[in-house]
């Protein structure tokens, strides 16, 4: 789930809200809600109001889970909407609880927590299993599509790398250095694509050693998600204006057919770009910030590549998922 600038991500929500701005210290307790949205013309079906330090959100089969600055994780149902449970698991951090990545092979979930620790949650029964560092300034999170995979991915901000990491024992099984520091990236196959503050990098992760190059055809990359079901990444590109494109390969075609390396280049308006993909890779959800207190939604159809719908919503966008069922939970803080 998980965004342009995403080292500045964790900070940005609070610099901007009105005596929040101490990174380590509360002014107030910030009040976030959540949006539950019909897919794909984006309906608001129910709004979850008033929960204390909403930072990220996770969706899973029959609940939500919602981690907060106040070191909690609070579980939602899906049907009532009604809140089941509030578990602790770390200290108060404005900065921390900013991703969360659902591990199905283990029933477990990933977030970035306090001081950069990294926590992991079981599922359903939400105890905590463990916590632990692999690098100073985590800023995302995440997990191939290939369930069978047994490690998921960290993008280190301090000392700019891709981390490889163990599901069964949470330690670095290999690494990548990068030229510049990742904000985001998506996995396709046994390719990764990062996005860094500067531009595109490919890193390769199905040899024995990560291998990395520049991507100097792609434009920077603010977002990328992969689409599961297929063999494309959605990304949206900065392009002068920023734009929501299908990546369909990393390097060009120097013989006929010539097929594009991306498509489907539609205009979004923005930024603080978050991104989530339905089960069945149908369509891809972008949520920005357009300023004045105001986000916006939409639709990206991911067999026509183009935008179907669209909404406003008022607050600034901290997080965006959609559960196996189809039901989009947009969280966004006034």
């Amino acid at each position: 789930m998980v965004k342009i600038y995403r080292i500045a991500c964790a900070a940005a929500a609070l610099l901007i809200i009105p005596g929040c701005t101490d990174l380590t210290e509360f002014d107030h307790t910030l009040q976030a809600g959540i949006n539950i949205i019909q897919t794909p013309d984006l309906s608001i079906v129910h709004t979850v109001e008033n929960i204390s330090g909403a930072r990220s959100l996770c969706a899973l089969l029959d609940c939500f889970i919602v981690a907060t600055t106040e070191g909690t994780l609070i579980r939602f149902d899906l049907q009532s909407y009604q809140q089941t449970g509030v578990f602790p698991i770390g200290s108060p951090s404005s900065a921390g609880y900013f991703e969360m990545e659902y591990s199905p092979t283990e029933s477990s979930i990933y977030i970035i927590g306090a001081l950069g620790q990294i926590i992991e949650v079981h599922v359903p029964d939400m105890e905590f299993m463990d916590d632990f560092s692999v690098c100073e300034t985590p800023v995302d999170i995440t997990m191939d599509l290939d369930i069978e995979n047994p490690c998921f991915y960290v993008a280190a901000a301090t000392s700019p790398r891709i981390l490889e990491i163990r599901k069964s024992n949470n330690s670095v099984s290999r690494s990548c250095i990068l030229p510049i520091s990742p904000v985001c990236m998506g996995i396709e196959g046994d390719t990764m694509l990062v996005g860094t503050l500067v531009n595109t990098q490919i890193v390769s992760i199905g040899g024995a050693a990560m291998v990395r190059r520049t991507a100097s055809l792609f434009p920077k990359i603010l977002a990328i998600e992969a689409i599961p079901n297929d063999t494309t990444l959605c990304a949206v590109f900065d392009q002068s204006t920023d734009t929501i494109s299908t990546i369909f390969r990393y390097f060009p075609m120097y013989f006929p057919p010539y097929t594009p390396m991306w498509i489907g280049t539609e205009l979004t308006t923005g930024e603080i770009h978050y991104m989530c993909a339905e089960s069945d890779g149908s369509y891809v959800y972008v949520l920005s910030y357009l300023g004045d207190n105001t986000s916006r939604l939409v639709s990206y159809n991911c067999s026509s590549y183009i935008i179907e719908s669209q909404i406003d919503l008022p607050g600034y966008p901290l997080d965006i998922d959609v559960s196996p069922w189809g039901t989009l939970l947009v969280l966004t803080i006034e």
